[in-house]
């Protein structure tokens, strides 16, 4: 079992895993596939990078100024504004395959604003906007190159990414969008998008999905599968690879948003989730001030892989980290930048070069330090500001069952009675969690009595009875129901649903037993006890009597070498994840009867050599992200979260807020192609 891999084993599991890092697959996709490989008769000429909304995101995810000058990238440009003609430099178009942007390509070629025009799309393109490229003369004339680069998503972490459809949440699960049209578009983008991370990734994924089984209320997951499959199979086709579904390369569970309501709106006491939850970091960059001889400047700084200070700490406990810093800040104040003692006066010669050439980098860290020791600073103020500390206790217990109502009114008016302003979000977020883990709690009275004891305004307290939408039963029998006409009206009485306690590594913090229930579903997906009626495979009815084929059916496994039909993308992309899991396999396919000891061993060399990914419909929490990190080094094999959108408490509560109002289709969706026939 996973248990009994050596020390050195897991060693070099992890190491291929930093390898071919997904964040590095996609960086490589765009520098090497794109702007290197298929441009190589002008590899070594300056370029002009056009992107529209879409692909600015995928590179910017991905990407620094530096990565893409090294590719001969002198500027990049935004499609849809002005610009100046550049007829001595190529242009290269990485853009989405709409009919706009595709209009603004010709319209371009028509000028002639570049010397040749590289067209590059983001994902499959339909046949009406390749059709518009053929028929413009001038457009025939400049292009250089015409293809699908099926990279039409940006990461947000080494372990996720998100296909950047915000709004996915209320076009999946607004009042009047099950089966509407808006809801059919907005699965066609998701698994579009999706699509392409297979591709980048060079996976044929074997997939899961949740499914509309008892207390769950949407069939989303089961679109967005179906779709995902058809993609996939019509991309192989066209390569005449559609055999090669039968050898999947890696294992793939597709959830809604309705699989975990908690885990949105609890508070994460990590470090990174705090930050982003608590202070105001757009696009991970925190702003702060300091004071010089000159007097108080605004600084900026980037928390992101490149701060080793961020990355070390980002998944720890706010205790730890303020420890940590704690520690850290003792040491800068003891220790000299040379590494000896603050005041030694006998430094010979070569330790006085060793201090200066360490210099610049202890003044680095330092400065990274100072840094975090702000971040930590206004963090700690706002706990106790709000005395959040308080209500994550309690938030902790009302999620396992251990608090009431009375507890909740009895923490608002003690916090009154102290003078402290608790937030109005933090106490519809409070209430959140308490209705998701007590159903059936709520009426019109007791909407008053939350109004009168927490000062929330009736709109505010209508929020929690749109968790009925996400198949939540919140409304007491009886009650009135705005959403009783759709499907979520007949739910039979639900039972308290099962909330996953943190144990081991981490379970000895204060405010830290929620666990997400993304960790439950990969640990038993992981060890093939995934439940195979409430999370079937596609092409197999949920209730089936025959468990999907998984990983652990020897039988039905290929390493991942074996597939020289299946990659999607070059072969310098492909993100193939060899192992040793069929090395006992005999040329011909045949499995020999080996022992018991091998056949685990060779089980857990499955598990290792293929990627597990989980994709969220309607938004991911950075408590998931963590996870991903954590089960990916406890079960020695990449584990890997996606979703629509990343999500912060205060993100998903407007989110929530907005499903009352009918779906309907956003016009941007309007190009995207309908894959309900292939």
């Amino acid at each position: 079992g996973l248990s009994d891999a050596s020390p050195s084993r897991a060693r070099r599991v992890m190491a291929d895993s930093s390898a071919r890092a997904f964040a590095s697959v996609t960086k490589r996709r765009l520098l090497v596939d794109m702007l290197t490989t298929k441009l190589r008769d002008r590899a070594s000429a300056w370029r002009v990078l056009i992107v529209d909304n879409t692909s600015l995101r995928v590179v910017s995810s991905a990407c620094k100024m530096s990565d893409l000058a090294e590719a001969c990238v002198s500027v990049v440009e935004n499609l849809d504004v002005a610009r100046a003609p550049q007829p001595t430099l190529d242009g290269v178009y990485f853009i989405a395959p709409s009919e706009r942007s595709v209009a603004r390509v010709v319209e371009d070629c028509e000028k002639k604003l570049y010397r040749k025009a590289h067209v590059f799309f983001t994902s499959a393109a339909p046949r009406g906007v390749l059709n518009a490229i053929k028929a413009s003369k001038a457009c025939v004339s400049m292009l250089g190159n015409c293809s699908e680069m099926n990279l039409e998503y940006f990461t947000v972490d080494p372990k996720g990414f998100s296909v950047g459809v915000e709004d996915a949440l209320r076009g999946t699960f607004a009042v009047g969008s099950e089966q509407s049209q808006a809801q059919a578009r907005m699965m066609d983008m998701i698994a579009q998008r999706l699509a392409t991370v297979m591709v980048s990734l060079g996976e044929i994924p074997s997939i899961r999905y949740m499914a509309k089984v008892g207390n769950k209320k949407s069939d989303v997951s089961r679109g967005v599968a179906d779709r995902l499959d058809r993609s996939l199979t019509a991309l192989l086709r066209a390569k005449g690879a559609e055999a090669a579904k039968n050898n999947p390369t890696c294992d793939v569970l597709i959830v809604d948003r309705s699989f975990d309501v908690i885990a949105p709106v609890v508070h994460e006491w990590t470090y990174e989730s705090m930050v982003t939850d608590l202070l105001n970091v757009p696009n991970g960059v925190y702003q702060y001030k300091i004071t010089t001889k000159k007097g108080e400047e605004s600084k900026e700084a980037v928390l992101g892989e490149n701060d080793p200070l961020w990355v070390e700490l980002r998944h720890a406990h706010i205790a730890e980290v303020l420890t940590v810093l704690a520690d850290k800040a003792k040491t800068f104040a003891n220790v000299g930048p040379g590494g000896g003692v603050v005041g030694g006066r006998d430094l010979t010669t070569g330790q006085l070069k060793k201090a200066v050439e360490a210099l610049p980098r202890v003044l680095e860290q330092q400065a990274k330090l100072s840094v975090h020791t702000s971040i930590a600073g206004e963090i700690n103020a706002v706990l106790q500001k709000s005395a959040l500390s308080e209500v994550g206790r309690l938030e902790q217990d009302v999620v396992f069952g251990d608090a009431t109502s009375k507890d909740l009114i009895a923490l608002f008016n003690d916090l009154d009675s102290r003078g402290v302003r608790l937030p109005m979000v933090e106490k519809l977020r409070l209430l959140l969690c308490y209705v998701s883990s007590h159903p059936q709690k709520i009426d019109e009275s007791e909407k008053k009595r939350w109004m009168t004891n927490t000062g929330l305004t009736l709109a505010d307290v209508n929020i929690l009875q749109n968790l009925e939408l996400l198949g939540v039963k919140v409304l007491k029998d009886g009650a009135s129901n705005p959403f009783s006409s759709s499907m979520f009206g007949s739910s039979t009485k639900s039972i308290r649903p099962k909330v996953l306690e943190r144990k081991g590594a981490g379970s000895e913090w204060d405010l830290f037993r929620f666990l997400p229930t993304m960790a439950g579903l990969v640990t038993e997906l992981d060890a093939g006890t995934l439940d195979a009626t409430e999370y079937p495979s596609v092409g197999i009815s949920p209730g089936a009597a025959n468990a999907p084929p998984t990983m652990m059916s020897p039988t039905k496994s290929r390493s991942v070498r074996t597939r020289t039909e299946a990659s999607w993308a070059t072969h310098s992309s492909a993100g193939s994840l060899g192992g040793d899991g069929d090395s006992e396999r005999s040329a011909s396919g045949t499995n020999h009867r080996r022992s018991d000891s091998m056949t685990s061993n060779r089980a857990a060399s499955q598990r290792s050599s293929r990627r597990l990914i989980v994709f969220v419909v309607g938004g991911m929490t950075r408590g998931e992200l963590r996870e991903a990190h954590v089960l990916s080094q406890k079960l020695h094999r990449e584990v890997i979260i996606g979703s629509t959108s990343l999500e912060t408490p205060a993100s998903f509560v407007e989110k929530l807020a907005g499903l009352a109002s009918v779906a309907s289709i956003p016009e941007k969706y309007a190009d995207i192609a309908d894959l309900s026939g292939l």
